[in-house]
């Protein structure tokens, strides 16, 4: 088995040379014998570990046989407490669920405080055919039903190769102490189920029925790539970058598509946008009664604005809204970048056309000027015009979608909007001929990140 093992790490790349390799190790078999395997193999690695505190004294037991294990090979340990129970019912998983999330989000901690570059888990092929029925089960697609791969992200899976049969072989062959996991032993978890019952009677009716079932799952590992290939291809022609983690998706496009709520599934899905969601999104398209809808997944949201789907990552949350500048400030990053400079009013002083510079009679002005986001009912007279027009009107006009609306600030001259920044600039403190010094203000490109060109000061 150990020859195997460092075959299949080597064809499919998992470890590279010197590379050290976070090990999660519950006590269990699986993850025991994957642990000896990499000290025989020579491999570098250290060991994770979650207590879920979910059997009482049991998960304190397992966690102090790890602990021994780490003294046992001379690695590090790191060691986590988590209250599964707590932190299922205030996300409303269940405590499988909870556990999984709780404890891939510390390992990726765990890799990047201590430079990890990739997490090693002990799931086999026993565990890849049970998820193959439990997601069956719950009438998944091709990428449900491919079940587990080998690597997801910074995740490997090197026992993948093996059966259960072949790890209690070589545990028992090789003298290995493990812990046994009561709740294994029950059929409280649908996976349980499928272990003790579904397997073996299927065994019984069809022998070699698993093997089957894993070619079977190679299979649609494979049609997955090539529909993934088929999407990305599609993507390519749909998805226009719009900066900022945004995409936007021409709804006229997209609507071609057939069959359609099988194509917004593969084309979001990527977006952690479930299959329930993807088909609102195709149910508000086709009925077209929903302007403005948004709806949102763990990592992203989705606007149906006029002609386009607008798609972006779920922005930070800026703590700093709002800005004091002082006549003397020569520029601000946050909330976003403005230069700021004074110049003297000259004939040949040369305006430019982008909304994104605005200028100002710097006598006119009421410091400090405050910048702060755009609220319903604002207004302003817009440079060129006699009345004042509402804030949310010029956007309008300006075909400024929601998602854009949220970024939107204004500049304040005591009790006036001056600046809709990089938008409109106003009628008050307009230079004029009888300026004699401008104060020129320009708002910087925001992309990725802030890209700042500051005036020498």
């Amino acid at each position: 088995m150990l020859d195997r093992f460092n075959k299949y790490i080597k064809k499919y790349s998992l470890v590279a040379d010197g590379q050290k390799v976070l090990l999660a190790v519950s006590g269990g078999i699986d993850s025991v014998v994957m642990l000896d395997l990499f000290y025989r193999s020579g491999l570098k690695f250290d060991i994770a570990h979650c207590n879920f505190k979910l059997r009482l004294f049991e998960s304190d037991d397992d966690e102090l046989f790890v602990r021994s294990l780490a003294h046992k090979y001379n690695v590090e340990i790191f060691v986590n407490w988590c209250n599964t129970k707590e932190f299922a019912g205030e996300h409303k998983l269940s405590t499988q669920e909870a556990a999984r999330e709780l404890r891939y989000s510390w390992f990726n901690q765990v890799c990047k405080i201590n430079n990890y570059s990739v997490v090693a888990v002990a799931h086999h092929k026993d565990d890849q055919i049970e998820t193959f029925f439990i997601n069956l089960f719950r009438g998944a697609g091709i990428k449900g039903l491919k079940s587990i791969p080998v690597t997801r992200q910074n995740i490997i899976r090197p026992l993948m190769f093996a059966t259960r049969e072949e790890i209690d072989k070589y545990a028992s062959e090789n003298n290995i102490k493990y812990r046994e996991d009561s709740s294994n032993k029950t059929d409280h978890y649908l996976r349980n189920k499928i272990r003790h019952h579904l397997i073996p009677k299927m065994e019984e009716l069809s022998p070699g029925v698993t093997e089957s079932v894993k070619r079977s799952i190679d299979n649609l590992h494979d049609s997955d790539l090539l529909l993934q290939s088929c999407i990305n291809l599609r993507k390519d022609e749909l998805f226009q970058n719009a900066g900022n983690n945004r995409y936007k998706i021409e709804i006229k496009g997209i609507m071609k598509m057939k069959p359609l709520k099988t194509w917004m599934y593969y084309l979001l899905n990527e977006y952690n946008f479930s299959r329930q969601v993807t088909n609102s999104v195709c149910k508000s398209l086709l009925e077209e009664s929903d302007p403005g809808a948004v709806f949102i997944s763990s990592t992203h949201e989705l606007l149906i604005d006029r002609k386009h789907i607008i798609l972006r990552q779920i922005p930070d949350k800026i703590a700093n809204t709002t800005a004091i500048i002082k006549e003397d400030t020569p520029y601000i990053i946050s909330p976003l970048p403005v230069n700021f400079d004074i110049l003297p009013a000259k004939k040949e002083f040369v305006f430019s056309k982008d909304n994104k510079n605005a200028y100002f009679d710097l006598d006119k002005l009421k410091f400090p000027i405050i910048i702060r986001k755009w609220r319903q009912g604002d207004k302003m007279k817009p440079l060129g015009m006699n009345g004042n027009k509402l804030i949310s009107d010029i956007l309008i006009d300006n075909k400024v979608d929601s998602f854009e609306k949220e970024n939107v600030y204004v500049m304040l001259s005591g009790d006036k909007i001056i600046w809709l920044i990089g938008y409109r600039t106003s009628e008050f403190a307009k230079v004029t001929q009888n300026t004699k010094r401008i104060k020129v203000m320009e708002m910087l490109s925001n992309t990725s990140g802030y890209e700042l060109t500051l005036f020498n000061t």
